[in-house]
């Protein structure tokens, strides 16, 4: 179910509410999770007002109470949904709800009901991470409105009571404190697979390489194909455990001088295993002599991230090129595919986590979708500039800016 909603999850981005019917947000919801109707709701300190929804026609404003009104714009508060559902003469276990929040503020809620059986448990998961997306598209279709909503929940004094204040203060400590030890167990847990997870690597290689005697031509391809799962494994595992890093703000760069070519080879040699499978041709052009200052590991990701991309998403016999050469005081290096494509409207988004462009490819290749993200923050702490360049069908090039005397 998991692998299917995170398919159709990213309809969502697809949507324009500004021209969409109404209904479209809930058309995308239920390929996710069935339902026989749904509603999104404003929030004021009075009522609820009807503003998207499918087959519930007969609704448009709906009077609360103070105790419900404080509950919903409480976003601590998890037990207001046993109110909601006696608010709509609703089923406990037929309804779904979730708060809309923008940057810590409810705006409204989002139902829904089904007619005959009860919400399973992995529904009710998936509800809230598409809750989530939902009231983000809306912030960006009717920010002033959410905006004067949120003006009269302050003017009567709910958002901003001593109780709800303690309450949310309370609410951050334990999420941080959560956080840390998340953070902490994927970081060791990542540490513990990929220990022995480099020995598999190296041992591949060391009969790759005839190291401990010859193979024959059928050993040979199962020896290949070993340190082929090992890189993309281990890449995945880098990846999961950089994401902890950077969100719990622990990441520290060491900073060294670092030669363009160096760098660039070294990620080459990594990735040739997995290029060499697809017959692709990687051609590099560094312009002089380049020296620049960075931390050698994490840029070495960076490029190992877009150049593993490149390969992934293009076609076997291809070529993908990458470059090198200082403009002024910086340092510029680009990678250029052949592959299948971005089209515009996912330029911005390649960079968000767990971002993936839906396609033929994208669904037959094991990714965190973390790379780009992971690229980006490292590219910023060098206090340098990432930026991609494609259309859907021409190939894609992303271009690294960073500064040749970074000192950190």
């Amino acid at each position: 179910m998991y692998k299917n909603a995170i398919e159709k999850i990213n309809k969502f981005y697809d949507l324009n509410l500004n021209s969409s019917r109404k209904e479209a947000i809930f058309d995308v919801l239920e390929e996710i999770i069935p339902f026989w109707r749904g509603a999104i709701f404003y929030l004021t300190p009075d009522n609820l007002s009807l503003e998207f929804s499918k087959n519930f026609d007969n609704i448009s404003t709906i009077q609360i109470n103070k105790k419900l009104s404080e509950k919903l714009y409480d976003t601590a508060d998890e037990n207001f949904k046993p109110d909601v559902a006696q608010l709509f003469n609703i089923q406990e276990e037929k309804i779904l709800c979730e708060k809309l929040v923008i940057k810590g503020a409810v705006f409204g809620i989002i139902i829904l009901e089904k007619e005959n059986e009860d919400f399973s448990f992995d529904e009710k998961l998936i509800f809230k991470t598409c809750a989530s997306i939902i009231s983000n598209l809306i912030k960006d279709l009717e920010l002033s409105k959410v905006l004067k909503m949120q003006v009269e929940a302050l003017q009567s004094g709910i958002i901003t009571s001593n109780k709800a204040y303690a309450d949310v203060k309370r609410q951050n400590k334990k999420i941080k404190e959560s956080e840390k030890q998340q953070n902490e167990f994927i970081a060791n847990i990542s540490h513990d697979l990929r220990t022995p997870l480099n020995s598999i690597i190296g041992f591949s290689e060391l009969l790759s390489n005839k190291i401990v005697g010859d193979l024959n031509e059928k050993q040979n391809g199962y020896v290949e194909d070993i340190k082929i799962a090992g890189i993309k494994l281990l890449e995945m595992i880098n990846e999961v455990l950089d994401i902890a890093k950077i969100e719990s703000h622990t990441v520290k760069l060491n900073i060294s001088n670092i030669y363009a070519d160096v760098l660039i080879d070294e990620v080459c040699n990594i990735i040739k295993p997995i290029s060499d499978k697809k017959h692709i041709t990687i051609t590099k052009n560094i312009i002089g002599e380049i020296l620049f200052k960075g931390d050698f590991i994490k840029l070495q990701q960076v490029l190992f991230n877009i150049l593993g991309n490149a390969v992934k998403f293009s076609p076997e016999n291809s070529e993908i090129k990458i470059s090198a050469k200082t403009q002024g005081d910086k340092v510029v290096i680009k990678i250029k595919d052949e592959g299948i494509g971005i089209a515009k409207k996912y330029h911005k988004k390649i960079f968000d986590k767990f971002f993936q462009v839906e396609n033929s490819m994208s669904k037959t290749e094991a990714s965190t979708g973390l790379g780009l993200a992971i690229s980006k923050e490292f590219v910023k702490m060098h206090g340098g500039e990432i930026s991609v360049d494609s259309s859907k069908g021409n190939g894609t090039e992303f271009t690294i800016i960073l500064k040749s005397d970074y000192q950190g």
